[in-house]
């Protein structure tokens, strides 16, 4: 055998070692690959191939190898994304909200209030109720409003009939921002000390008036002037279905200027009660001032707002829905002639006070007894006119007197 033919069988054996080697790692890689791949679908979520067995670790540790790329997850569209937790009070940890809706059923004539009537209680400790009477007057309402807003809650707000047809606009607002709006009577007097004809005409034209501003039925929520209620009314009250309410805390905000003597007197009373209904006058100085400092305490002490709301609505009687229509009619003539009418100019807050030019028609008895005023144009004054013999009239005819019809 020469050399050639010793050497050739040595070379066909390498070759052959060689074609295994090559064979095994194809073998050993195919696998690879199929096991990487069990590893990355079980890793991501999908189910393992039949007989397959999962990875013992999935994890930074066992990362897939580069030949098996992970697919990243698709960003669901935002529609369908879950919203995010609202916090008490529209979005805001620092907001009151509302912990809850009462709503009232007024077909028994309720009354609520416990400085005058024990009957019922619907709050539980830390719970309260705003309230705010005599309005609407723009230049007090408005910041009551955006405190109210600030701190995403609500309130009752008990108004005098005149005062929400002097300006409808600013009742239906009061609506539209979610508030509960109710009646205190036409015109603010103390039916105690009213004839009976012409208080239920006080009441009544309370009713008329301020669903004619409001332009919708009001809720038959009712509460009687400077809390004086005689017997007869509160008895004339349930005819009608009305809830009267009395109260729990009282800002005494009509005796005061200073909003901070407003805040002390509220949180000293409801550090008594632990509860109640709230009184306050958004015709008062005090209050607009005090009011929004008030919520962020008492939000601060762990109060919660319940909204009142109530089952049914008010229902007026037809000829104090026509009184109401004509004095509407009567205001907007006069805002139409004297843009110094308009009731966004001054108002009187209290006892004693002469309303600012413009404020009203001049010679209206305005709540607590204030009489408008004009100032005098300038210029020799205008000679008086003579002033028409009265009648003389019996209390029945209450409304011919107070409207000068």
């Amino acid at each position: 055998m020469n050399a050639h033919d010793q050497t050739q069988p040595a070379a066909d054996i390498l070759r052959g070692r060689t074609a295994k080697w090559r064979l095994a790692a194809l073998v050993a890689l195919a696998v690879g690959v199929t096991g990487s791949s069990a590893h990355a679908q079980y890793a991501y979520g999908q189910a393992l191939p039949p007989g397959a067995s999962p990875p013992q670790q999935i994890g930074a540790a066992s990362a897939p190898p580069a030949a098996v790329k992970p697919v990243a997850p698709r960003p669901r569209p935002l529609a369908q994304r879950p919203a995010a937790p609202v916090a008490n009070g529209c979005g805001s940890a620092g907001a009151l909200g509302v912990s809850r809706v009462q709503e009232i059923d007024t077909s028994t004539g309720p009354k609520f209030g416990h400085q005058q009537y024990k009957d019922l209680d619907f709050l539980n400790d830390g719970e309260i109720v705003l309230t705010f009477d005599d309005g609407p007057l723009r230049p007090y309402t408005m910041p009551v409003l955006r405190a109210l807003d600030a701190h995403c809650t609500k309130a009752t707000f008990f108004m005098v009939g005149r005062m929400a047809l002097s300006d409808p606009a600013i009742v239906k607002d009061m609506a539209r921002r979610g508030h509960t709006i109710g009646t205190h009577t036409w015109s603010h007097v103390d039916l105690r000390k009213t004839a009976p004809s012409r208080a239920r005409g006080e009441m009544e034209l309370g009713i008329s008036a301020v669903s004619r501003a409001l332009g919708k039925p009001v809720a038959p929520f009712f509460r009687f002037p400077y809390l004086s209620a005689p017997q007869t009314m509160v008895s004339y009250a349930g005819t009608r279905k009305l809830a009267v309410f009395s109260i729990e805390v009282d800002a005494n905000d009509y005796r005061t200027k200073d909003a901070a003597t407003v805040q002390r007197a509220v949180l000293d009373q409801l550090h008594e009660t632990k509860k109640g209904i709230i009184l306050f006058h958004d015709i008062q100085a005090s209050t607009a001032g005090a009011i929004k400092g008030l919520l962020d305490e008492l939000k601060a002490r762990g109060f919660k707002v319940v909204h009142l709301v109530p089952k049914g609505a008010a229902t007026t009687l037809p000829e104090f829905d026509a009184m109401a229509e004509k004095e509407m009619n009567r205001k907007s003539e006069i805002a139409s002639a004297d843009p110094l009418a308009s009731r966004s100019v001054v108002w009187p807050v209290s006892g004693g006070k002469q309303p600012g030019p413009g404020a009203f028609p001049a010679g209206e008895v305005l709540p607590w007894g204030v009489t408008a005023v004009r100032p005098e144009p300038a210029g020799p004054p205008p000679a008086p006119k003579p002033k028409p013999i009265a009648k003389p009239r019996d209390d029945d005819d209450w409304a011919i007197k107070l409207f000068r019809f």
